[in-house]
């Protein structure tokens, strides 16, 4: 059984990933932990080895507006037609950013 380095934790709001570049939506947050997430996405685009300036956005009550850069590492079809799961691994993320969404990590185990 492979265990993971850090724990995962479900979003309480909708958190969109955003393409810092061109303003585009990948997705939906389903999980995030201090080291990467998984989206759900309508559109097949984040292809694996890709790599993405995001901006992560709390469309709810807004606990979480970061930037970050991260790889795809896996996609995978979603058993709803057009939807795609979406592994991301976060590979540069700043101080302050690291810190927000620390803080916010703690707020989901509450």
């Amino acid at each position: 059984m492979q265990k993971r380095a850090h724990e995962r934790l479900s979003p309480r709001s909708t958190i969109q990933a955003v393409n810092s570049l061109d303003g585009r939506a990948l997705g939906v947050l389903v999980n995030i932990s201090s080291s990467g997430f998984m989206l759900l996405s309508e559109e097949e685009h984040p292809v694996p080895g890709s790599i993405h300036q995001l901006q992560l956005l709390d469309l709810g009550n807004h606990a979480l507006d970061i930037s970050l850069g991260a790889t795809c590492l896996w996609q995978e079809e979603a058993s709803a037609s057009n939807s795609y799961w979406s592994g991301f691994q976060i590979i540069d993320i700043s101080d302050s950013n690291q810190e927000q969404l620390q803080s916010y990590l703690k707020t989901l185990k509450i």
